[in-house]
């Protein structure tokens, strides 16, 4: 009951009671004057801490505005919070203080406010050593996204503490796990530092750690056995490091993770047949590791996987995923292995599927007549393998609505003929690529309904005749490669007359396989690469050299 309700109930009952009521009321209107708002007053011992903070900060900087000893009020400054009097918080998270230069023995003094509980330097690189002395009642700290260095602060004497960010900074040395399990710790993020040196034994005894992020540093060495007995493990990530060894089947203990990410490392050995037991796993990256042997069928049973990554391995064997369970698996990567025989037709059960490589195996046979079902699927790369029956495939795949991305390189080298009808969907395709395929015709006139289509690679076939006119009014296309076939005639004027803008490189752009975020990421450049053909009668002022160019622009010679 507050304060105020004491008072009322005080007025309802008799006299003498009057003398407890104008206690209340006494004791109401205190705390309503120091605890109200704006208008406290700041403890003077967190004003001078706060003072002597900023006295550390350039002044240059213009991020501390409303800072000054002119003003004694402190809990109404920029980012503090306050709560009877005393600085419970200190957020100045972007907060444009970049042109600074923050002393570590100005950040000393945020360790004088005995009440401090959360701190947010995050965004705004700052520089120094960052000590961790004081800080009594610190339970969150995020000073990610600066440009602090030296050794991570641990806040050995904060047995509060429980988050700790210092994500995307240049601290370095080892990482001080018994400092750091003193409190009840649940999220360490240390990605994107200087931490070098062996993953260090002792997580164990963060009790309760549910996230771990130790990605983009520089560890060595295997995953420590301790690591995999913290029951509460939600996030493991220790992805772009220097780690090897194998995987160790105790990964199965962590039966709480929705994430693990390994990605970037050297692990060896085979992935460990554990995943029955990782039933809220969500998100698996274990790519451009040596890992080896095929792939685990416990996959199968996790029925929260939303992304698998395996790609850049060395897994053998056939696809063994059984869709029945994984209705939720919207990403799954597996190029660049050693994976054979045909795609199974229960892949297509996938129905969430949104994104499907397995560009860079060693895949034969036709595409399933079951990924009509795929209807979600936006982007494929089967490049690389051993794909027969184009004209079937594309009958298949021109059922997806979604589709927009479609990488075949190097299948169907057995001589197979460019369908040149049939194919009446894709109507939001945007990449088409059917490079080095050995393909025979023309180019196929249902090319001229994908409005949508932005790069167009048919290079290095067999392909021959004119190029049709309509190929220049397609609006949307900024890349085109048709290059190394045999076309003949005269390029037609309406290439001149599409819109160009370079994108800074004049060397070929390979196409093989195109990242999802290619087009996001480029504007509206042209690139036309037509060497080695038989082009004749170029329109004037236009000749296109042994090269793709970036624009028109630049392979423009006058005549």
């Amino acid at each position: 009951m507050s304060l105020l309700s004491h008072f009322c109930l005080c007025l309802q009952r008799k006299a003498g009671s009057c003398c407890r009521c104008i206690r209340f009321l006494l004791v109401f209107v205190f705390v309503l004057h120091i605890h109200g708002g704006h208008s406290q007053m700041c403890d003077p011992a967190d004003l001078a801490a706060l003072l002597a903070f900023s006295d550390g900060l350039d002044r240059m900087g213009a991020g501390l505005v409303g800072w000054g000893p002119n003003d004694t009020s402190c809990c109404s400054w920029t980012g503090i919070s306050c709560d009877l009097g005393r600085v419970v918080e200190l957020d100045l998270s972007n907060r444009s203080l970049s042109r600074n230069s923050l002393r570590g023995v100005a950040v000393a003094q945020l360790g004088r406010l005995p009440c401090l509980r959360r701190l947010d330097l995050s965004t705004n690189g700052l520089a120094g050593a960052f000590p961790a002395s004081g800080f009594p009642a610190i339970e969150v700290v995020n000073v990610s996204s600066n440009g602090f260095t030296g050794p991570h602060p641990a806040f050995p004497g904060a047995p509060n503490l429980t988050v700790l960010d210092i994500t995307n900074n240049a601290f370095s040395g080892s990482i001080n796990v018994i400092a750091l399990c003193y409190s009840p710790v649940k999220i360490l993020r240390f990605s994107a530092n200087a931490f070098s040196g062996d993953v260090p034994a002792g997580f164990s005894q963060c009790k309760v750690l549910n996230e771990l992020s130790l990605d983009s540093n520089g560890l060595t060495g295997s995953l420590p056995k301790d690591l995999y007995t913290i029951s509460e493990l939600r996030w493991l990530s220790l992805q772009e490091n220097q780690l090897s060894g194998s995987l160790d089947k105790a990964l199965g203990n962590l039966s709480k993770l929705t994430l693990i990410d390994l990605s970037y490392n050297m692990f060896t050995g085979t992935i460990p047949d554990v995943f029955g037991k990782l039933r809220s796993l969500e998100f698996l990256n274990l790519a451009s590791n040596q890992l080896n042997g095929t792939l685990p069928l416990s996959l199968s049973h996790c029925l929260m996987l939303r992304v698998v990554s395996l790609r850049n391995n060395s897994l053998s064997g056939e696809i063994t995923i059984d869709c029945r369970l994984l209705t939720r698996l919207n990403n799954f990567d597996a190029g660049t292995n050693k994976l054979r025989g045909a795609i199974p037709p229960r892949l297509a059960l996938c129905t969430e599927l949104r994104t499907l490589n397995l560009a860079r195996n060693k895949l034969q046979g036709e595409l399933p007549e079951s990924f009509k079902n795929l209807t979600s699927l936006s982007y494929l790369s089967l490049t690389g393998n051993g794909f027969t029956n184009l004209s079937s495939a594309l009958q298949v795949l021109q059922h997806l609505p979604n589709l927009t991305s479609l990488v075949l390189t190097n299948n169907f080298r057995g001589g197979e003929t460019m369908p040149m009808d049939g194919i009446e969907g894709f109507k939001r395709m945007q990449v088409l690529v059917l490079a080095n395929c050995a393909l025979l015709g023309t180019v196929p006139p249902w090319l001229q309904s994908l409005k949508s289509l932005s790069v167009l690679d048919i290079s290095w076939n067999n392909l021959h005749g004119e190029i049709p006119p309509w190929l220049g009014n397609l609006d949307s296309l900024f890349y085109i490669d048709l290059s190394n076939n045999s076309f003949s005639g005269e390029l037609p004027a309406t290439f001149t007359q599409m819109k160009s803008s370079s994108n800074g490189s004049n060397g070929q752009a390979s196409t093989e396989d195109l990242p999802l975020s290619f087009v996001k990421k480029n504007s509206a450049p042209t690139a036309k690469g037509l060497k080695s053909n038989q082009l004749s009668s170029f329109p004037p002022s236009l000749i296109l050299s042994n090269n793709i160019c970036a624009s028109v622009d630049s392979c423009v010679v006058d005549t």
